[in-house]
Protein backbone atom coordinates (compact mmCIF):
# COMPACT_ATOMS: atom_id res chain seq x y z
CA UNK A 1 0.00 0.00 0.00
CA UNK A 2 2.29 2.47 -1.09
CA UNK A 3 3.74 4.70 -4.24
CA UNK A 4 6.55 1.96 -5.44
CA UNK A 5 9.93 3.37 -6.97
CA UNK A 6 10.39 2.27 -10.19
CA UNK A 7 14.36 1.30 -10.22
CA UNK A 8 14.52 2.61 -13.37
CA UNK A 9 19.76 36.40 -12.02
CA UNK A 10 20.75 38.93 -9.42
CA UNK A 11 20.47 39.60 -5.93
CA UNK A 12 16.76 40.61 -5.83
CA UNK A 13 15.42 36.86 -7.30
CA UNK A 14 17.79 35.85 -5.04
CA UNK A 15 16.52 36.60 -2.01
CA UNK A 16 13.00 35.79 -3.33
CA UNK A 17 13.92 32.22 -3.19
CA UNK A 18 13.54 32.45 0.52
CA UNK A 19 10.09 32.68 0.80
CA UNK A 20 8.36 30.25 3.82
CA UNK A 21 7.60 27.01 2.86
CA UNK A 22 4.09 25.55 2.30
CA UNK A 23 3.25 22.23 2.83
CA UNK A 24 0.82 20.17 0.76
CA UNK A 25 -1.47 17.66 2.39
CA UNK A 26 -4.45 15.36 0.90
CA UNK A 27 -6.87 17.41 -1.18
CA UNK A 28 -9.55 15.36 0.61
CA UNK A 29 -10.49 16.14 4.00
CA UNK A 30 -7.97 15.33 6.75
CA UNK A 31 -6.12 16.33 9.68
CA UNK A 32 -2.56 16.07 8.96
CA UNK A 33 -2.41 19.82 9.11
CA UNK A 34 -2.48 20.03 12.73
CA UNK A 35 0.79 18.06 12.77
CA UNK A 36 3.66 20.94 13.82
CA UNK A 37 5.35 20.25 10.79
CA UNK A 38 8.60 21.89 10.12
CA UNK A 39 10.57 22.21 6.42
CA UNK A 40 13.78 20.33 6.23
CA UNK A 41 16.28 23.14 7.77
CA UNK A 42 18.87 23.41 10.56
CA UNK A 43 15.96 24.78 12.41
CA UNK A 44 14.54 21.69 12.56
CA UNK A 45 18.08 19.75 13.95
CA UNK A 46 18.45 22.16 16.05
CA UNK A 47 15.56 21.68 17.59
CA UNK A 48 15.98 18.44 17.78
CA UNK A 49 19.19 18.24 19.71
CA UNK A 50 17.73 20.77 21.90
CA UNK A 51 15.20 18.33 23.13
CA UNK A 52 16.43 14.83 22.81
CA UNK A 53 14.22 13.79 20.07
CA UNK A 54 14.06 12.24 17.18
CA UNK A 55 12.89 13.46 13.93
CA UNK A 56 9.72 12.26 12.31
CA UNK A 57 10.56 12.55 8.37
CA UNK A 58 7.66 12.16 5.96
CA UNK A 59 8.31 12.18 2.57
CA UNK A 60 5.05 12.82 0.36
CA UNK A 61 4.06 13.96 -3.17
CA UNK A 62 1.39 15.99 -4.65
CA UNK A 63 0.36 12.82 -6.93
CA UNK A 64 0.60 9.87 -4.65
CA UNK A 65 -2.31 8.22 -3.42
CA UNK A 66 -1.21 6.80 -0.67
CA UNK A 67 0.58 9.78 0.68
CA UNK A 68 -3.21 10.97 0.52
CA UNK A 69 -4.67 7.62 2.54
CA UNK A 70 -1.87 8.50 5.15
CA UNK A 71 -2.76 12.30 5.76
CA UNK A 72 -6.56 10.84 5.59
CA UNK A 73 -5.99 8.29 7.97
CA UNK A 74 -3.21 7.90 10.28
CA UNK A 75 -1.67 11.68 10.16
CA UNK A 76 -5.52 12.56 10.95
CA UNK A 77 -5.60 10.03 13.92
CA UNK A 78 -5.83 12.05 17.01
CA UNK A 79 -3.75 9.73 18.92
CA UNK A 80 -0.95 10.01 16.11
CA UNK A 81 -1.26 13.57 15.95
CA UNK A 82 -0.72 14.14 20.08
CA UNK A 83 1.85 11.27 19.94
CA UNK A 84 4.08 12.81 16.94
CA UNK A 85 3.27 16.40 18.42
CA UNK A 86 4.87 15.47 21.77
CA UNK A 87 7.50 12.81 21.55
CA UNK A 88 9.10 14.11 17.80
CA UNK A 89 10.37 16.53 15.50
CA UNK A 90 7.90 16.27 12.89
CA UNK A 91 9.25 17.14 9.12
CA UNK A 92 7.74 17.06 5.95
CA UNK A 93 9.32 17.63 2.60
CA UNK A 94 7.75 16.89 -0.58
CA UNK A 95 9.31 14.37 -3.01
CA UNK A 96 9.15 16.40 -6.10
CA UNK A 97 10.30 19.46 -4.84
CA UNK A 98 13.60 17.90 -3.13
CA UNK A 99 14.65 15.15 -5.17
CA UNK A 100 17.58 15.26 -3.26
CA UNK A 101 16.83 14.41 -0.01
CA UNK A 102 13.92 12.05 -1.04
CA UNK A 103 17.20 10.25 -2.76
CA UNK A 104 19.00 10.14 0.66
CA UNK A 105 16.03 8.76 2.91
CA UNK A 106 13.56 7.16 0.80
CA UNK A 107 12.97 3.79 1.93
CA UNK A 108 11.18 2.50 -1.36
CA UNK A 109 8.34 4.38 -2.29
CA UNK A 110 5.82 6.85 -1.18
CA UNK A 111 5.17 7.86 1.22
CA UNK A 112 8.13 7.04 3.18
CA UNK A 113 8.42 7.36 6.76
CA UNK A 114 11.98 7.68 8.26
CA UNK A 115 12.85 8.24 11.22
CA UNK A 116 16.25 10.22 11.95
CA UNK A 117 18.40 11.27 14.79
CA UNK A 118 19.71 15.02 15.49
CA UNK A 119 22.36 14.24 13.00
CA UNK A 120 20.66 13.01 9.99
CA UNK A 121 21.67 9.21 10.73
CA UNK A 122 18.58 6.87 9.33
CA UNK A 123 17.48 5.61 12.83
CA UNK A 124 14.40 3.16 10.80
CA UNK A 125 12.49 3.71 8.36
CA UNK A 126 9.41 2.56 6.26
CA UNK A 127 6.68 3.36 3.42
CA UNK A 128 2.99 3.48 4.26
CA UNK A 129 1.68 2.72 7.78
CA UNK A 130 -2.06 2.16 8.84
CA UNK A 131 -2.85 4.45 12.08
CA UNK A 132 -2.60 1.31 14.53
CA UNK A 133 0.66 0.29 13.41
CA UNK A 134 1.91 3.71 13.34
CA UNK A 135 0.59 4.13 17.22
CA UNK A 136 2.91 1.68 18.05
CA UNK A 137 5.88 2.66 15.83
CA UNK A 138 5.91 5.98 16.78
CA UNK A 139 5.66 4.51 21.60
CA UNK A 140 8.42 2.31 19.98
CA UNK A 141 10.81 4.64 18.43
CA UNK A 142 11.10 7.25 20.96
CA UNK A 143 11.76 4.28 23.78
CA UNK A 144 14.76 3.56 22.14
CA UNK A 145 15.65 6.41 21.47
CA UNK A 146 15.66 7.47 24.73
CA UNK A 147 17.29 4.69 25.75
CA UNK A 148 20.23 4.69 23.20
CA UNK A 149 20.73 8.43 22.71
CA UNK A 150 24.12 8.92 23.59
CA UNK A 151 25.18 6.20 20.77
CA UNK A 152 22.41 7.82 18.58
CA UNK A 153 23.55 10.61 18.56
CA UNK A 154 26.67 10.00 17.70
CA UNK A 155 25.68 8.90 14.34
CA UNK A 156 25.58 10.94 11.10
CA UNK A 157 25.31 11.42 7.83
CA UNK A 158 28.78 12.25 6.84
CA UNK A 159 30.13 10.26 3.91
CA UNK A 160 32.20 9.65 1.60
CA UNK A 161 31.88 9.21 -2.38
CA UNK A 162 30.90 6.00 -3.50
CA UNK A 163 33.72 4.09 -5.48
CA UNK A 164 33.11 4.34 -9.14
CA UNK A 165 34.19 0.69 -10.76
CA UNK A 166 36.34 1.51 -13.88
CA UNK A 167 36.15 -0.62 -16.97
CA UNK A 168 37.11 -0.58 -20.62
CA UNK A 169 34.67 1.12 -22.99
CA UNK A 170 33.50 -0.70 -25.82
CA UNK A 171 30.27 -1.60 -28.14
CA UNK A 172 29.49 -4.99 -25.58
CA UNK A 173 29.00 -2.25 -22.97
CA UNK A 174 25.98 -1.55 -25.38
CA UNK A 175 25.09 -4.99 -26.68
CA UNK A 176 24.81 -6.18 -23.10
CA UNK A 177 22.34 -3.58 -21.95
CA UNK A 178 20.21 -3.76 -25.09
CA UNK A 179 20.11 -7.75 -24.46
CA UNK A 180 19.29 -7.04 -21.12
CA UNK A 181 15.49 -5.88 -22.63
CA UNK A 182 15.06 -8.91 -24.64
CA UNK A 183 15.66 -10.67 -22.35
CA UNK A 184 13.05 -9.14 -19.56
CA UNK A 185 11.01 -8.87 -22.29
CA UNK A 186 7.04 -10.02 -21.29
CA UNK A 187 6.35 -11.78 -24.52
CA UNK A 188 2.34 -12.11 -23.66
CA UNK A 189 1.70 -8.82 -22.31
CA UNK A 190 4.42 -6.55 -23.74
CA UNK A 191 6.84 -3.95 -21.21
CA UNK A 192 9.36 -5.36 -19.05
CA UNK A 193 9.38 -7.66 -16.16
CA UNK A 194 6.09 -8.67 -14.28
CA UNK A 195 3.78 -6.41 -12.07
CA UNK A 196 3.76 -3.83 -10.79
CA UNK A 197 4.60 -2.76 -14.73
CA UNK A 198 6.16 0.56 -15.64
CA UNK A 199 6.66 2.43 -18.69
CA UNK A 200 10.56 2.69 -19.91
CA UNK A 201 10.71 5.27 -22.46
CA UNK A 202 14.68 4.67 -23.04
CA UNK A 203 14.65 0.84 -23.14
CA UNK A 204 12.00 1.88 -25.85
CA UNK A 205 14.44 4.01 -27.31
CA UNK A 206 17.59 1.72 -26.72
CA UNK A 207 15.63 -0.98 -28.82
CA UNK A 208 14.62 1.08 -31.57
CA UNK A 209 17.93 2.40 -32.13
CA UNK A 210 18.90 -1.21 -32.24
CA UNK A 211 16.97 -1.39 -34.75
CA UNK A 212 17.63 0.98 -36.45
CA UNK A 213 21.54 -1.01 -36.40
CA UNK A 214 20.23 -3.77 -38.41
CA UNK A 215 19.47 -5.80 -34.81
CA UNK A 216 17.09 -8.52 -34.47
CA UNK A 217 14.07 -8.49 -31.75
CA UNK A 218 14.11 -4.93 -31.26
CA UNK A 219 11.68 -3.75 -33.33
CA UNK A 220 9.26 -6.35 -32.11
CA UNK A 221 9.93 -5.43 -28.32
CA UNK A 222 9.38 -1.78 -28.94
CA UNK A 223 6.02 -2.28 -30.71
CA UNK A 224 4.60 -4.86 -28.47
CA UNK A 225 5.37 -2.92 -25.60
CA UNK A 226 4.01 0.36 -27.16
CA UNK A 227 0.78 -1.17 -28.05
CA UNK A 228 0.08 -2.44 -25.00
CA UNK A 229 0.33 0.60 -23.24
CA UNK A 230 -1.86 2.36 -25.63
CA UNK A 231 -4.35 0.16 -25.76
CA UNK A 232 -4.94 -1.66 -22.30
CA UNK A 233 -5.46 0.61 -19.64
CA UNK A 234 -2.19 2.76 -19.06
CA UNK A 235 -3.36 5.42 -21.56
CA UNK A 236 -6.64 7.62 -20.91
CA UNK A 237 -8.89 6.86 -23.89
CA UNK A 238 -11.26 10.23 -22.78
CA UNK A 239 -8.36 12.88 -22.35
CA UNK A 240 -5.02 11.27 -23.87
CA UNK A 241 -2.20 10.79 -22.01
CA UNK A 242 -0.80 8.23 -19.95
CA UNK A 243 -0.87 6.99 -16.22
CA UNK A 244 2.18 6.30 -14.05
CA UNK A 245 2.47 2.89 -14.02
CA UNK A 246 0.09 -0.52 -14.09
CA UNK A 247 -0.55 -2.59 -10.91
CA UNK A 248 -1.35 -6.05 -13.45
CA UNK A 249 1.20 -7.15 -15.36
CA UNK A 250 -1.22 -6.93 -18.41
CA UNK A 251 -1.62 -3.21 -18.31
CA UNK A 252 -5.50 -3.55 -16.82
CA UNK A 253 -5.28 -1.37 -14.03
CA UNK A 254 -3.92 1.88 -13.89
CA UNK A 255 -2.86 4.01 -11.00
CA UNK A 256 -4.33 7.09 -12.25
CA UNK A 257 -2.25 9.71 -11.51
CA UNK A 258 0.06 11.24 -14.67
CA UNK A 259 3.30 12.68 -14.62
CA UNK A 260 4.56 15.32 -17.37
CA UNK A 261 8.08 13.41 -17.23
CA UNK A 262 6.37 10.02 -18.02
CA UNK A 263 4.17 11.64 -20.97
CA UNK A 264 7.05 13.94 -22.25
CA UNK A 265 9.40 10.66 -23.05
CA UNK A 266 6.26 8.47 -24.03
CA UNK A 267 5.93 10.83 -26.70
CA UNK A 268 9.33 10.84 -28.27
CA UNK A 269 9.15 7.87 -27.85
CA UNK A 270 5.16 6.89 -30.04
CA UNK A 271 6.82 9.62 -32.46
CA UNK A 272 10.34 7.40 -33.11
CA UNK A 273 7.92 4.30 -33.35
CA UNK A 274 5.99 6.12 -36.27
CA UNK A 275 8.94 6.93 -37.98
CA UNK A 276 10.37 3.04 -37.71
CA UNK A 277 7.32 1.55 -38.54
CA UNK A 278 4.78 3.63 -40.21
CA UNK A 279 2.25 2.57 -38.39
CA UNK A 280 -0.66 5.23 -38.05
CA UNK A 281 -1.85 4.03 -34.86
CA UNK A 282 1.29 5.36 -33.25
CA UNK A 283 0.90 8.89 -34.53
CA UNK A 284 -2.30 9.18 -33.01
CA UNK A 285 -0.99 8.48 -30.07
CA UNK A 286 1.71 10.53 -29.76
CA UNK A 287 -0.69 13.77 -31.23
CA UNK A 288 -3.29 12.88 -28.26
CA UNK A 289 -0.17 12.79 -25.87
CA UNK A 290 1.19 16.23 -27.24
CA UNK A 291 -2.27 17.63 -27.11
CA UNK A 292 -3.01 16.06 -23.44
CA UNK A 293 0.37 18.15 -22.39
CA UNK A 294 -0.48 21.17 -23.60
CA UNK A 295 -4.01 21.17 -22.28
CA UNK A 296 -3.55 19.80 -19.10
CA UNK A 297 -0.23 20.07 -17.82
CA UNK A 298 0.84 23.57 -19.01
CA UNK A 299 -0.60 27.08 -18.73
CA UNK A 300 -0.20 26.59 -22.86
CA UNK A 301 2.06 30.29 -22.64
CA UNK A 302 5.49 29.38 -20.74
CA UNK A 303 4.99 26.69 -18.28
CA UNK A 304 4.80 23.13 -17.55
CA UNK A 305 3.27 21.69 -14.81
CA UNK A 306 4.32 18.92 -12.97
CA UNK A 307 1.46 16.28 -12.52
CA UNK A 308 -1.69 15.26 -12.72
CA UNK A 309 -3.75 13.87 -9.08
CA UNK A 310 -5.31 10.03 -9.38
CA UNK A 311 -9.07 10.00 -8.89
CA UNK A 312 -10.01 6.17 -9.59
CA UNK A 313 -13.76 7.58 -9.72
CA UNK A 314 -13.16 10.44 -12.29
CA UNK A 315 -10.74 8.63 -14.67
CA UNK A 316 -13.51 5.58 -14.96
CA UNK A 317 -16.05 8.10 -16.10
CA UNK A 318 -17.33 8.15 -19.99
CA UNK A 319 -16.33 10.90 -22.08
CA UNK A 320 -19.87 11.95 -21.43
CA UNK A 321 -19.99 12.12 -17.45
CA UNK A 322 -16.48 14.01 -17.07
CA UNK A 323 -17.45 17.30 -18.44
CA UNK A 324 -19.78 17.82 -15.41
CA UNK A 325 -17.53 16.43 -12.44
CA UNK A 326 -13.67 18.35 -11.43
CA UNK A 327 -10.94 16.71 -12.73
CA UNK A 328 -8.53 15.94 -10.20
CA UNK A 329 -5.80 18.91 -9.32
CA UNK A 330 -2.42 19.74 -11.43
CA UNK A 331 1.00 20.44 -9.29
CA UNK A 332 1.44 23.75 -11.20
CA UNK A 333 5.02 23.50 -9.83
CA UNK A 334 7.63 24.06 -12.65
CA UNK A 335 10.03 21.40 -12.06
CA UNK A 336 12.94 22.28 -14.48
CA UNK A 337 14.58 19.19 -15.64
CA UNK A 338 11.07 17.64 -16.41
CA UNK A 339 9.80 20.63 -18.18
CA UNK A 340 12.89 20.97 -20.57
CA UNK A 341 12.53 17.51 -21.22
CA UNK A 342 8.99 18.29 -22.51
CA UNK A 343 10.07 21.65 -24.08
CA UNK A 344 12.45 19.22 -26.19
CA UNK A 345 9.69 16.20 -27.16
CA UNK A 346 7.33 19.07 -28.20
CA UNK A 347 9.83 20.55 -29.94
CA UNK A 348 10.17 17.55 -31.96
CA UNK A 349 6.08 17.06 -32.45
CA UNK A 350 5.56 20.45 -33.40
CA UNK A 351 7.71 19.70 -36.75
CA UNK A 352 5.97 16.27 -37.25
CA UNK A 353 2.21 17.60 -36.42
CA UNK A 354 2.72 21.05 -38.07
CA UNK A 355 1.56 22.52 -34.52
CA UNK A 356 3.01 26.02 -34.29
CA UNK A 357 1.75 26.23 -31.09
CA UNK A 358 4.06 23.32 -29.35
CA UNK A 359 6.84 25.46 -31.06
CA UNK A 360 5.95 28.61 -29.60
CA UNK A 361 5.26 27.09 -25.57
CA UNK A 362 8.42 25.33 -25.44
CA UNK A 363 10.39 28.52 -26.85
CA UNK A 364 8.65 30.61 -24.51
CA UNK A 365 9.46 27.99 -21.72
CA UNK A 366 12.85 28.07 -22.14
CA UNK A 367 12.95 31.97 -22.45
CA UNK A 368 10.84 32.24 -19.11
CA UNK A 369 13.40 29.18 -17.50
CA UNK A 370 16.55 31.81 -18.48
CA UNK A 371 14.70 34.34 -17.19
CA UNK A 372 13.25 33.51 -13.98
CA UNK A 373 14.76 30.46 -12.75
CA UNK A 374 18.47 31.26 -13.70
CA UNK A 375 21.29 32.82 -11.68
CA UNK A 376 25.28 33.00 -12.99
CA UNK A 377 27.10 30.52 -10.80
CA UNK A 378 23.98 29.17 -9.16
CA UNK A 379 22.14 27.52 -12.18
CA UNK A 380 18.72 26.40 -13.03
CA UNK A 381 15.64 26.05 -10.17
CA UNK A 382 12.61 24.97 -9.80
CA UNK A 383 9.61 27.60 -9.89
CA UNK A 384 6.65 27.72 -8.20
CA UNK A 385 4.66 30.69 -6.22
CA UNK A 386 5.98 32.67 -8.47
CA UNK A 387 9.58 32.54 -7.43
CA UNK A 388 12.62 30.17 -8.03
CA UNK A 389 13.20 27.28 -5.07
CA UNK A 390 16.02 24.59 -4.89
CA UNK A 391 19.10 25.49 -7.29
CA UNK A 392 22.05 23.52 -7.47
CA UNK A 393 20.63 20.26 -8.85
CA UNK A 394 22.44 18.83 -11.45
CA UNK A 395 19.36 17.41 -13.47
CA UNK A 396 18.07 21.02 -13.75
CA UNK A 397 21.05 22.12 -15.53
CA UNK A 398 21.54 19.18 -17.63
CA UNK A 399 18.05 18.82 -19.03
CA UNK A 400 18.02 22.81 -19.75
CA UNK A 401 21.52 22.04 -21.83
CA UNK A 402 19.30 19.58 -23.61
CA UNK A 403 16.71 21.29 -24.31
CA UNK A 404 18.22 24.57 -25.29
CA UNK A 405 20.45 21.85 -27.60
CA UNK A 406 17.18 21.37 -29.73
CA UNK A 407 15.96 24.65 -29.40
CA UNK A 408 18.40 25.82 -31.51
CA UNK A 409 18.35 22.87 -34.07
CA UNK A 410 14.99 24.16 -34.13
CA UNK A 411 15.49 27.90 -34.85
CA UNK A 412 18.85 28.16 -35.97
CA UNK A 413 19.25 30.96 -32.91
CA UNK A 414 22.57 30.93 -31.68
CA UNK A 415 21.58 32.22 -28.22
CA UNK A 416 20.40 28.98 -27.28
CA UNK A 417 23.60 27.03 -28.09
CA UNK A 418 25.24 29.77 -25.63
CA UNK A 419 22.98 28.73 -23.07
CA UNK A 420 23.83 25.41 -23.21
CA UNK A 421 26.96 26.18 -23.37
CA UNK A 422 27.31 28.33 -19.70
CA UNK A 423 25.26 25.45 -17.87
CA UNK A 424 27.69 22.90 -19.14
CA UNK A 425 30.67 25.03 -18.06
CA UNK A 426 28.56 25.54 -14.80
CA UNK A 427 28.38 21.72 -14.71
CA UNK A 428 31.96 21.23 -14.62
CA UNK A 429 32.77 23.74 -12.87
CA UNK A 430 30.57 23.06 -9.81
CA UNK A 431 29.45 18.96 -9.92
CA UNK A 432 32.68 17.74 -10.80
CA UNK A 433 35.67 16.73 -8.66
CA UNK A 434 37.98 16.75 -11.57
CA UNK A 435 40.62 15.07 -9.10
CA UNK A 436 38.55 11.95 -8.36
CA UNK A 437 36.54 12.36 -11.90
CA UNK A 438 33.11 12.08 -9.48
CA UNK A 439 29.96 13.80 -11.31
CA UNK A 440 28.20 14.78 -8.00
CA UNK A 441 24.31 15.28 -7.34
CA UNK A 442 23.87 18.73 -6.37
CA UNK A 443 26.03 21.47 -5.65
CA UNK A 444 27.38 21.93 -1.92
CA UNK A 445 26.23 25.90 -1.54
CA UNK A 446 23.14 24.91 -2.45
CA UNK A 447 22.15 21.65 -0.44
CA UNK A 448 19.40 21.89 2.37
CA UNK A 449 21.08 21.84 5.67
CA UNK A 450 23.25 18.50 6.96
CA UNK A 451 23.24 16.87 3.27
CA UNK A 452 26.35 16.55 1.38
CA UNK A 453 26.71 16.07 -2.58
CA UNK A 454 26.47 12.00 -3.31
CA UNK A 455 27.64 10.85 -6.51
CA UNK A 456 25.26 11.35 -9.43
CA UNK A 457 22.88 8.20 -10.41
CA UNK A 458 23.54 6.53 -13.38
CA UNK A 459 21.25 8.15 -15.78
CA UNK A 460 22.27 11.96 -14.48
CA UNK A 461 25.78 11.15 -15.12
CA UNK A 462 24.57 9.43 -18.81
CA UNK A 463 22.36 12.74 -19.74
CA UNK A 464 25.47 14.72 -18.71
CA UNK A 465 27.80 12.93 -20.32
CA UNK A 466 25.29 12.91 -23.79
CA UNK A 467 24.78 16.65 -23.30
CA UNK A 468 28.95 17.20 -23.29
CA UNK A 469 28.87 15.05 -26.40
CA UNK A 470 26.07 17.21 -28.64
CA UNK A 471 27.25 20.43 -27.29
CA UNK A 472 30.79 19.54 -28.97
CA UNK A 473 28.92 17.88 -32.16
CA UNK A 474 27.45 21.39 -32.11
CA UNK A 475 29.40 23.92 -31.01
CA UNK A 476 32.91 21.81 -31.49
CA UNK A 477 35.66 21.36 -28.48
CA UNK A 478 37.45 18.28 -28.00
CA UNK A 479 37.59 18.37 -24.70
CA UNK A 480 33.64 18.28 -24.59
CA UNK A 481 34.15 14.98 -25.88
CA UNK A 482 36.88 13.84 -23.88
CA UNK A 483 35.57 14.90 -20.75
CA UNK A 484 31.55 12.54 -21.78
CA UNK A 485 34.32 9.22 -22.26
CA UNK A 486 35.53 10.04 -19.02
CA UNK A 487 32.24 9.93 -17.07
CA UNK A 488 31.21 7.00 -19.08
CA UNK A 489 34.56 5.30 -17.93
CA UNK A 490 34.43 6.21 -14.39
CA UNK A 491 31.10 3.63 -14.05
CA UNK A 492 31.89 1.12 -17.10
CA UNK A 493 32.53 -1.28 -14.98
CA UNK A 494 29.37 -1.51 -12.95
CA UNK A 495 26.99 -1.38 -16.29
CA UNK A 496 26.18 -5.37 -16.74
CA UNK A 497 24.56 -5.13 -13.45
CA UNK A 498 21.98 -3.00 -13.94
CA UNK A 499 20.57 -4.50 -16.84
CA UNK A 500 17.50 -2.55 -18.69
CA UNK A 501 18.00 0.77 -16.14
CA UNK A 502 21.50 1.60 -17.89
CA UNK A 503 19.20 2.20 -21.03
CA UNK A 504 19.95 6.01 -20.68
CA UNK A 505 23.99 4.90 -20.53
CA UNK A 506 24.11 2.80 -23.27
CA UNK A 507 22.53 5.16 -25.74
CA UNK A 508 24.99 7.99 -24.51
CA UNK A 509 27.84 5.20 -24.72
CA UNK A 510 26.89 4.72 -28.24
CA UNK A 511 27.24 7.87 -29.40
CA UNK A 512 30.53 8.63 -27.96
CA UNK A 513 31.62 5.32 -29.70
CA UNK A 514 30.07 6.02 -33.08
CA UNK A 515 29.73 9.29 -33.22
CA UNK A 516 26.91 11.53 -34.35
CA UNK A 517 24.73 11.43 -38.10
CA UNK A 518 24.98 15.31 -37.94
CA UNK A 519 22.37 16.91 -40.71
CA UNK A 520 23.91 20.25 -42.34
CA UNK A 521 21.50 22.21 -44.24
CA UNK A 522 22.11 26.13 -44.66
CA UNK A 523 18.99 27.00 -46.74
CA UNK A 524 16.25 29.43 -45.99
CA UNK A 525 13.16 27.35 -46.61
CA UNK A 526 10.55 26.73 -44.04
CA UNK A 527 9.16 23.80 -45.32
CA UNK A 528 12.25 21.83 -46.25
CA UNK A 529 13.58 22.81 -42.76
CA UNK A 530 10.34 21.43 -41.02
CA UNK A 531 10.55 18.33 -43.03
CA UNK A 532 14.19 17.96 -42.01
CA UNK A 533 13.49 18.80 -38.34
CA UNK A 534 10.75 16.09 -38.77
CA UNK A 535 12.89 13.69 -40.25
CA UNK A 536 14.98 13.58 -37.17
CA UNK A 537 12.13 13.68 -34.88
CA UNK A 538 10.82 10.54 -36.58
CA UNK A 539 14.09 8.97 -37.13
CA UNK A 540 14.84 5.46 -34.62
CA UNK A 541 18.82 6.73 -34.67
CA UNK A 542 18.92 8.56 -31.37
CA UNK A 543 22.82 9.90 -32.66
CA UNK A 544 20.68 12.09 -35.05
CA UNK A 545 21.71 15.86 -35.18
CA UNK A 546 19.97 18.81 -36.97
CA UNK A 547 22.96 21.58 -37.51
CA UNK A 548 21.42 24.51 -38.98
CA UNK A 549 24.32 26.20 -40.71
CA UNK A 550 23.61 30.14 -41.90
CA UNK A 551 25.48 30.52 -45.07
CA UNK A 552 25.19 33.99 -45.70
CA UNK A 553 25.26 35.18 -49.80
CA UNK A 554 25.35 30.84 -50.68
CA UNK A 555 24.25 30.68 -54.07
CA UNK A 556 23.42 27.57 -56.60
CA UNK A 557 21.97 24.78 -54.72
CA UNK A 558 24.56 25.39 -51.84
CA UNK A 559 20.87 26.52 -49.96
CA UNK A 560 19.16 23.61 -51.05
CA UNK A 561 21.57 21.09 -50.56
CA UNK A 562 21.34 18.72 -47.12
CA UNK A 563 24.82 16.51 -45.68
CA UNK A 564 24.79 13.80 -43.18
CA UNK A 565 28.04 13.48 -41.43
CA UNK A 566 29.74 12.11 -38.84
CA UNK A 567 32.72 13.28 -37.16
CA UNK A 568 35.13 12.51 -39.87
CA UNK A 569 33.29 12.24 -42.93
CA UNK A 570 30.57 13.02 -44.90
CA UNK A 571 27.90 10.00 -46.01
CA UNK A 572 24.81 11.80 -47.91
CA UNK A 573 24.21 14.76 -49.85
CA UNK A 574 21.07 15.19 -51.72
CA UNK A 575 18.20 18.04 -52.20
CA UNK A 576 15.73 15.40 -51.44
CA UNK A 577 14.18 15.62 -48.03
CA UNK A 578 12.72 11.59 -48.64
CA UNK A 579 16.02 10.91 -49.26
CA UNK A 580 17.50 12.27 -46.00
CA UNK A 581 15.00 10.37 -43.87
CA UNK A 582 15.08 7.08 -45.55
CA UNK A 583 19.18 7.50 -44.73
CA UNK A 584 17.96 8.28 -41.19
CA UNK A 585 15.80 5.21 -41.15
CA UNK A 586 12.57 6.52 -41.26
CA UNK A 587 9.86 4.14 -43.57
CA UNK A 588 8.91 5.53 -46.82
CA UNK A 589 6.02 8.30 -47.53
CA UNK A 590 5.97 9.41 -43.83
CA UNK A 591 7.89 12.74 -44.33
CA UNK A 592 5.88 13.74 -47.79
CA UNK A 593 2.68 13.13 -45.59
CA UNK A 594 4.36 16.15 -42.92
CA UNK A 595 3.51 19.02 -45.20
CA UNK A 596 -0.35 18.13 -45.42
CA UNK A 597 -1.08 18.07 -41.89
Amino acid sequence: MMEEMDRTGDSGKEGRENAEVSFRFSPRPNRAGEINWLPWSEKAFQRAEREGKPILLSISAVWCHWCHVMDETTYSDQEVIELVNSLYVPVRVDNDRNPDINRRYNQGGWPTTAFLSHRGALLAGTTYLPPETMRKVLHRISELYAENRDCLENFSMEMTPGFRQRGILGKHLVEAVASSLLSAWDREHGGLGTEPKFPHPEAILLALHMHNKACDGYLDFAVQYLRAMAENGLRDPVEGGFFRYSVTKDWSVPHYEKMLDDNARLLTAYLRAYGATGEEEFLIVAAETASFIHRVLSDGRHRFFGSRDADEEYYRMDAADRPASSPPPVDETVYLDLSARTASALLGAAAVLGNEEYLRLSLRFLDFAWRECYLPRGGMAHYHDGVPHRRGLLGDQVESALAFQEAFSSTGDTRFLERAEELLNLVVEGFLDRESGILFDAMADFLPAGLRPEPADLTHLSRTAEALLRQAYLAGGKNRKDLAGELLSSVSGEIPSYGYFASPYALALDLYLEGPLVVRWAGRDDRRSRLLLAARALSPDSRVLLLPAAREGAEGDEESCVEICGEDACFLRTDDPEEVAAYLGVRPGIIDGVTGR
